[in-house]
Formats: C-alpha cells, sequence, structure tokens
C-alpha cells in the first residue's frame, strides 16, 4: 500500500512590521535620537544624563531659552499624562522653536546659564512651501 501524505512544513510569510509611531518611516531615520545638527547635539549634551533623555532638562531648557511658557507647559503636560505620542511631539514641536530662536541669536544658552554659539543654517524649502516660494519669486504677469 503506498501511502503518500505531504511531509512539507507549510511557509509563513511573515507578518508586515507596524508601528505605533506617527512619523513616516522615510523619515524615521533623519530623527532617530533628536538628529544630529548642532541644535541637536546642544539639546542632547544639555538633556541626557546616563545615556537616557531627561524631559524636565529639556523643558527647563526650552523655558531658559525664552520659549513661551503656555507652549512648554502644554507639552510638558502631555509629557506627564503619558499621552500617545507626546515625548515626539514635545521633542519635534519645542525644538523646533528653538531652531527658530537660536537662528536669530546665533546661540543658545545651557541649563547652567552659559551661551553656547551655535550656527543652525536656514533649512531648505521643499514640497509645497518652495513651489509657493519659487511662485511668488516670479513677477506678475501684465
Amino acid at each position: 500500500m503506498n501511502d503518500e501524505t505531504n511531509t512539507e512544513t507549510p511557509v509563513e510569510t511573515p507578518e508586515p512590521k507596524t508601528t505605533k509611531s506617527i512619523v513616516p518611516s522615510k523619515y524615521a531615520g533623519r530623527y532617530k535620537n533628536g538628529g544630529e545638527d548642532p541644535l541637536a547635539q546642544f539639546i542632547k549634551s544639555q538633556c541626557t544624563e546616563e545615556g537616557n533623555f531627561k524631559f524636565d532638562r529639556f523643558f527647563a531648557l526650552c523655558r531658559d531659552n525664552g520659549l513661551p511658557e503656555e507652549k512648554v507647559a502644554h507639552y510638558e503636560g502631555q509629557v506627564a499624562d503619558k499621552r500617545h505620542g507626546a515625548e515626539g511631539r514635545a521633542r519635534m514641536t519645542l525644538r523646533n522653536m528653538l531652531a527658530t530662536i537660536v537662528r536669530k541669536n546665533g546661540k543658545a544658552t545651557g541649563l547652567d546659564g552659559i551661551e553656547v554659539d551655535i550656527n543652525l543654517p536656514k533649512p531648505a524649502l521643499t514640497g509645497a512651501a518652495k513651489a509657493a516660494a519659487e511662485k511668488s519669486e516670479q513677477p506678475a504677469a501684465a
């Protein structure tokens, strides 16, 4: 009697990776660990302790550099409440606000009160912002 049974192990296809991050994957690598530009390095040097980012230090740094109290308090509350994505939103949004101040002043104030020169170039426009800027530069048709 010839008993033919299928002895092959079924091949499982891996599930696509899912992430809870709100950052599109094409940007995730660029902003991992807070970025690498001079401001990002300054923030990390001020707010990292024993390899961990300390939000209390970050919020103090934001206040010391003149960010509006209501903005800092808003994100501080979200981080304290452990809202989904709050830490990333706080770091991104407040960092961008710090960048505006640093570009204007050419420096930032550390937690120790010492001013540090930071050369932060204007970001290059891309996408819709670039198209709008180019359109506004064109002379109006007569």
